[in-house]
């Protein structure tokens, strides 16, 4: 008898064991799944890239229809006083009545004492001296100085196009780390870009256009293919399978890539170790000559 009650007692601790060691790895794998760096981070992505589109456009339409100018779009702008009034239209002064702007600010440095971040990011100089401001979900927004870059029409190769526009960094996670706009050993960023032309478009740019933790992006074909749209796969992916590497800055500024990638080699903005899965486009929008525009059109997927 006593036997078997020892082996009981033993059975029953067994069980208890591997009761721990299933919760613990389960424990593991969902601590794994949302940590910051691999879950919370291109989430904030989303949802940033959303906020500063709506706020662009709502800019952009407010400016056309007070016959007003977007910020660098003509004449010979100052890059930095242009930077300035970027700020300006796009963030709420909490000191003025009305608030003007679309993104809710905690911190606001939009005024006199505005400072913008190097055209050319080569090391992490970020800080609370050249922040635009600090929104009210205590992301922090940076602004590059005005910049242009002469690009080739893809449907004329002596058509070329001056396209201005700055870039706007944003740190996703606030104060947490690693406030880094460079990859780490995890293969994640925090201070991300965004390309803003002058035509009031936001463009993704940088290492999270290959990689889809970030977003993804899809190819929307002609009307009369069939099926009308690509399998989801990386932003930069879809803009070789839609446009073949050419550019098209007059009909589609998504199209635009690697014109402002080659003026901001050994910057933040270089893409580094990606191999790319689409080679040439896809079927649907391949042209009949040199000179047609393009047929298809790169669409981001639905973030929320």
């Amino acid at each position: 008898m006593k036997i078997v009650k020892l082996m009981k007692k033993a059975y029953n601790l067994a069980e208890v064991v591997l009761i721990i060691a299933i919760v613990g790895f389960i424990v593991m794998l969902l601590f794994k799944t949302i940590r910051p760096s691999y879950k919370a981070v291109p989430l904030a992505y989303s949802r940033v890239f959303t906020s500063l589109e709506d706020a662009i456009y709502n800019s952009y339409e407010k400016l056309r229809e007070e016959n007003g100018i977007f910020p660098g779009a003509n004449g010979r702008p100052d890059p930095y006083k242009s930077a300035q009034r970027l700020c300006e239209l796009i963030a709420t002064d909490p000191m003025q009545p009305d608030g003007g702007g679309y993104i809710n600010t905690l911190f606001y440095n939009c005024g006199e004492n505005f400072k913008t971040v190097p055209e050319y990011i080569t090391s992490n100089t970020f800080n609370e001296d050249n922040m635009a401001f600090m929104a009210a979900n205590s992301m922090k927004f940076y602004i590059s100085p005005l910049q242009q870059v002469k690009v080739q029409n893809g449907v004329s190769k002596n058509q070329i196009v001056t396209v201005r526009y700055f870039i706007v960094w944003v740190d996703l996670n606030g104060k947490k780390g690693p406030n880094s706009a460079f990859i780490n050993k995890k293969g994640v960023i925090d201070i991300v870009p965004f390309i803003v032309t002058t035509r009031g478009t936001v463009l993704p740019a940088g290492y999270p256009t290959t990689d889809t933790r970030y977003f993804s992006a899809y190819v929307q074909y002609p009307l009369d293919s069939t099926p009308l749209s690509s399998q989801s796969r990386t932003y930069y992916d879809a803009q070789t399978a839609a446009f073949d590497g050419k550019e098209y800055p007059f009909y589609d500024e998504f199209s635009i890539r690697d014109s402002i990638l080659r003026q901001h080699q050994g910057t933040a903005l270089e893409i580094k170790s990606f191999s790319p899965q689409s080679h040439g486009y896809d079927k649907p929008c391949v042209l009949k000559k040199e000179t047609d525009e393009p047929l298809c059109r790169v669409e981001i997927n639905d973030r929320f």
